[in-house]
């Protein structure tokens, strides 16, 4: 009977002590796993929220330009301005002097007689690309229509008006040519006057 008793309480000694064995380890472990930081994921990553009154926009989005603020209007610039001439061109008539009626190759488009002049006298005077011409012409018009008439044709050739002289005479030039007019007293009636031109083809 004491054996079975003696037996007994070695079994349950034995179980005791495997439970406390096994609680003891549980709660080692258990305190080890708490204090071990936990490691965060890589690719875990933290954004910042929009703002409340934030426009929504992908990050390819680049603001684009009016085409009106990048390109030119090719078509508003002015047109280029062509070089200066001369109103001859070469080869430039020979010398020449007459009376009653202009020589050959007189420049009439460019200093030819007011309408209703008479022809007196005219010369031309060429050396090398330099010509000299002179006119001496009548007419029944006043001198200020021979200076308007004069005028016209002078700037619509693209000549430009020096400023006005006391006795009456009118200027113009250009790069190349020079033009006058001047006005002679009269023997007779009438308005006799002279028109005196150089050009220069070079």
């Amino acid at each position: 009977m004491w054996r079975v008793l003696i037996a007994v309480g070695v079994v349950v000694l034995v179980l005791v002590g495997a439970a406390v064995w096994f609680f003891t380890a549980s709660a080692g472990e258990t305190a080890e796993t708490a204090a071990t930081p936990p490691v965060p994921s890589p690719s875990a990553s933290v954004t910042q929220g929009p703002l409340p009154d934030a426009t929504p926009t992908t990050g390819s989005e680049v603001p684009q330009t009016p085409e009106s603020e990048t390109e030119t209007d090719s078509a508003g610039g002015l047109p280029a301005l062509p070089p200066p001439a001369s109103l001859l061109t070469e080869p430039l008539p020979e010398s020449a002097s007459g009376s009653g009626q202009l020589v050959d190759g007189f420049p009439a488009e460019v200093m030819g007689p007011a309408p209703g002049a008479e022809v007196v006298q005219n010369d031309i005077a060429t050396e090398g690309g330099v010509m000299q011409v002179s006119l001496l012409a009548r007419t029944d018009a006043s001198p200020e229509q021979v200076s308007d008439h004069y005028a016209k044709l002078w700037a619509s050739k693209g000549l430009v008006a020096a400023p006005p002289s006391p006795d009456g005479s009118l200027s113009y030039t250009s790069a190349f040519d020079s033009l006058t007019l001047a006005f002679t007293p009269a023997a007779g009636t009438g308005t006799v006057y002279m028109v005196h031109g150089v050009f220069r083809t070079s």
